[in-house]
């Protein structure tokens, strides 16, 4: 369909098929094949070309599916609480929503690990939650639910444990709550090919929040 547009507009050198490409964040999940995607798109190409004597080129946008599972946000364990034998277990943790606003809006799942300096004998269900006091401030949604919630077996936590989000390298701080309930914006670091990490954004002072706010006087 889109070629066919392309027939319509005799000077168009070049088709943007978007991006869209399946991201495997968890391990269960199947990551696109670009080569078996491409495969049939590249043959398309050719017939066209051959038809019509325009080498059309192809444009694609594969920034999540190449940035998705390259970023990872480093939190800590702050509280731990227990809601009964019929409840859950929650952790509770100093980031949320306004770092991962995926699994809130969308159900979305992403692999999350519990960081100890002595790895825990033994594995609890948690449900995870932010700091936001939201209840939809849920880091284990059910599956494409986000209404619905879920637990991870994780080691047993203890208060202070660092707990890490992973797959967050797209549609995370670029989508993020910021500033909800005046919230500093993260720091930001980068791994370079040594895997020696560099500040690319301060973490940002609360007063800064505010810094844009006019006193009016009437």
């Amino acid at each position: 369909m889109s070629l066919d547009l392309v027939r319509q507009f005799p000077d168009v050198v070049a088709l943007n098929l978007g991006g869209g490409y399946k991201v495997a964040r968890m391990a269960n999940e199947v990551a696109t094949d670009l080569q078996e995607c491409g495969a049939p798109v590249a043959e398309k190409f050719r017939e066209f070309a051959a038809e019509t004597g325009r080498k059309i080129r192809l444009e694609i946008e594969p920034g999540t599916f190449l940035v998705a599972n390259t970023c990872s946000v480093l939190s800590k364990v702050q509280d731990i609480v227990s809601t009964g034998v019929d409840g859950y277990e929650f952790l509770k943790l100093n980031t949320g929503m306004t770092e991962v606003l995926r699994p809130s809006i969308y159900g979305a799942q992403h692999p999350i690990y519990i960081v100890q300096p002595e790895p825990a004998t033994a594995t609890q269900a948690y449900m995870i939650a932010g700091h936001c006091c939201e209840s939809g401030d849920i880091l284990t949604p059910a599956s494409g639910d986000p209404e619905m919630l879920a637990t991870r077996e994780l080691p047993i936590a203890q208060i202070g444990d660092l707990c890490v989000i992973d797959g967050a390298g797209a549609y995370c701080a670029a989508m993020s709550t910021k500033h909800y309930n005046s919230y500093p914006e993260a720091a930001e670091i980068m791994l370079d090919a040594n895997k020696q990490p560099h500040l690319i954004r301060s973490r940002q002072e609360p007063a800064d929040i505010w810094t844009n706010e006019v006193s009016y006087k009437g």
